[in-house]
């Protein structure tokens, strides 16, 4: 619950930065039964508000993945991967991607109000293109750090939203 000193959830209009969530174990695939119904639950008043639909099932963090995925198509019937950090607790969007790339092309979240309204951040495409800094990496666990230096991450994005084996 938000209290009266955090200020109202943002909305679609005002920018939220995402300073600070890469924290320790931000990287890991994180499962939270809780924080994913949530987040999916914010899914579907989010793809109405939009005019959009669901069209996969819900795909789960695993090694080479450290987020939540689900499948949508929006009104102009562009495909959109809705994408959901459980230890961040942030939410993104992405474009669909071929299964060999590993590189996400991250786009606004649609309809992003109803994750606000969740609590969830909301990145902007904006704020996960950004170049990773060191620090963006100052909360990490030493491991993670290997692995940000071992797959050569360059967008804080690539950090929140990966594919570490």
């Amino acid at each position: 619950m938000r209290d009266s000193t955090s200020g109202p959830p943002a909305t679609d209009n005002s920018a939220v930065e995402i300073v600070d969530v890469a924290q320790a174990g931000a990287t890991r695939p994180h499962h939270d039964p809780v924080a994913r119904a949530v987040w999916l639950a914010a899914v579907h008043p989010s793809m109405r508000a939009s005019g959009g639909t669901v069209t996969t099932p819900v795909k789960e963090p695993a090694v080479g993945r450290n987020y939540y995925r689900v499948g949508v198509r929006l009104r102009d019937g562009v495909a959109v991967g809705l994408l959901f950090n459980a230890a961040a607790s942030l939410v993104a969007a992405a474009e669909p991607q071929d299964h060999h790339s590993v590189t996400l092309t991250f786009v606004d979240v649609p309809a992003g109000d109803p994750f606000s309204e969740a609590e969830l951040r909301v990145a902007k495409a904006a704020e996960l293109i950004q170049p990773l800094s060191d620090n963006d990496l100052r909360f990490l666990t030493e491991d993670e750090r290997r692995d940000v230096a071992y797959h050569h991450q360059d967008r804080l994005g690539d950090l929140l939203f990966n594919w570490f084996d």
